[in-house]
């Protein structure tokens, strides 16, 4: 699904009018259609219910007001409170308004807060409060008396839903740019916005419900719109059915250079990982140290045994013996738990330059790039980076919080620049690719905040990469997927008990659960 921002819909809007003949007051009744019907499956019992519908003088209080109407043929009790004289509305929004009092629909215009105050007993009466005051178009932090009317809107403890998004909120960043609604249902026009997508934004959109409002699909296609929604049905079909004379290296062989002593777990999850992802064959290069305990502990994962230094991580001597290896290889996933030992640093930098397969880079692999990442432009195959927003800073050179200010943006800047995909983690975890394209992964939950989820999400999609799937595909499937067991997981456990390794018991499920609608 696309995502937009108020720019790319109003430009959507206007092509839709002006081109294809459909006016803006049609587009406002099906809108207002919409949210009514959102109403009616939220509330089955709604005509017993009051509604209080909040409404700004632009085309989204015209909105509300269509919504006052069609709720009023329906015989339920409507009040609007116009929070503007009524001959500022023009256009739509005052057809819509002179409609409504024709069907005597109570209004009340409060411009002031001393109007408000003298209406607030009547306001709480409302056992549903409609927000449709600003709309999609707000730049900027709400001012004047609008801040105490949301104030008191939001400490109402009423049920509040928000037309198109709640008002306050930034359509096109997830940042909080000052006083806002906190709704608990959003019925957004169309198309989702980025600011409903895109936490801390999203966390004050409450159950969000896109409507169709009647704009043709040609229209959105020819926008070439860059920010996409993850959706189940992107993902089933991407996994292909096994062959029957398939064999393991039908599927792939994956090398995991990772681990060092005291972080050797991070190069078991993702080993596992990528197996537990299809991958056919996965061998872990690891410090000499850590063998014995990694030949036992994990069968199913091979292990070469490298040149370690006094610290207990891979010695740059391992070098020559590293290329050897990677001599016909299906991908490799480079970080895990590697640290950032000078010698080790040296070596990861020299492989960087030489390896030819698909490549994914994380963590401690990400913080020793930093100084090579120039170098992934020249390189021929796709290269995959999985930074959390602290490494994504080091990457370009900034701060966390502007990235966290602009996740799709740092993510695009990063990827565009120098060729290659990213992958940048938290909360609705970004895919960037080298075309500028971006990919929202809406699964996932707080439990996932623990150790070791950040590594079983690298060795996923080094397990697809190897699969010979795209650079894009791998890093769709891996983030969804992995987002869905970190879903089932805090579901059978809850969010609190979660680990990392939870998510790698949860992946048969998950896959499952899209393999029986897989192409042949």
């Amino acid at each position: 699904m696309k995502i937009v921002t108020a720019k790319e819909m109003q430009e959507i809007d206007r092509i839709a009018i002006d081109d294809y003949g459909i006016s803006g007051i049609v587009l406002m009744e099906n809108a207002a259609k919409g949210v009514v019907a959102s109403l009616f499956k939220k509330f089955p019992d709604i005509k017993d219910k009051k509604v209080g519908i909040f409404a700004g003088k632009g085309n989204n209080g015209g909105d509300g007001l269509a919504v006052a109407r069609l709720l009023t043929d329906e015989d339920i009790s409507v009040t609007v409170y116009l929070l503007s004289k009524k001959d500022m509305l023009k256009g739509d929004a005052k057809t819509n308004l002179e409609k409504a009092e024709e069907m005597g629909v109570k209004i009340f215009e409060i411009t002031s807060l001393d109007e408000l105050e003298d209406v607030k007993d009547n306001i709480l009466k409302n056992d549903i409060f409609i927000d449709a005051i600003f709309g999609t178009g707000l730049t900027s932090g709400v001012k004047g008396y609008y801040i105490n009317v949301i104030k008191f809107i939001n400490s109402s403890k009423k049920f509040i839903l928000s037309i198109d998004i709640p008002s306050g909120l930034s359509s096109d960043t997830g940042e909080i740019i000052g006083g806002h609604i906190n709704a608990d249902m959003t019925v957004s026009l169309c198309l989702p916005k980025i600011g409903e997508i895109i936490y801390p934004a999203a966390e004050y959109v409450g159950d969000l419900e896109v409507v169709d409002i009647g704009i043709p699909e040609s229209i959105i296609d020819k926008e070439n719109i860059k920010v996409n929604l993850i959706e189940e049905k992107d993902v089933i079909g991407l996994l292909p059915k096994r062959k029957p004379d398939s064999h393991k290296g039908t599927y792939g062989h994956l090398v995991v250079i990772a681990g060092s002593r005291g972080k050797g777990g991070a190069a078991a999850l993702s080993s596992l990982s990528a197996l537990r992802a299809g991958a056919g064959l996965v061998t872990l290069a690891l410090p000499e140290c850590l063998n014995v305990s990694f030949e036992a502990a994990i069968p199913e994962v091979m292990t070469l045994p490298l040149p370690d230094t006094d610290e207990g991580t891979i010695n740059e001597s391992a070098f020559d013996m590293l290329i050897e290896f990677l001599e016909g290889k299906s991908a490799v996933l480079i970080g895990p738990g590697i640290t950032t030992n000078q010698s080790t640093s040296s070596l990861i930098k020299n492989l960087i330059k030489k390896i030819s397969c698909p490549m994914l880079i994380d963590a401690d692999g990400l913080n020793i790039a930093t100084d090579e990442i120039k170098l992934l432009k020249k390189k021929k195959s796709p290269v995959i980076v999985t930074p959390h927003p602290g490494e994504m800073a080091r990457l370009l050179n900034t701060t966390s919080k502007k990235v966290q200010g602009d996740r799709i943006g740092a993510g695009r800047r990063l990827a565009t620049k120098y060729g290659i995909y990213v992958i940048l983690k938290g909360a609705r975890t970004i895919i960037a690719t080298p075309d500028g394209d971006v990919y929202i992964n809406p699964t996932g939950n707080p439990g996932m905040a623990t150790a070791g989820t950040g590594d079983v999400l690298s060795g996923i999609i080094a397990g697809f990469l190897c699969q010979g799937f795209s650079a894009k595909d791998s890093s769709i499937l891996g983030v969804y997927l992995h987002g869905m067991a970190g879903d089932i997981s805090a579901s059978n456990l809850s969010q609190t008990a979660l680990i990392a390794s939870d998510l790698i018991r949860a992946l048969p499920e998950v896959i499952k659960r899209i393999e029986p609608c897989s192409k042949s």
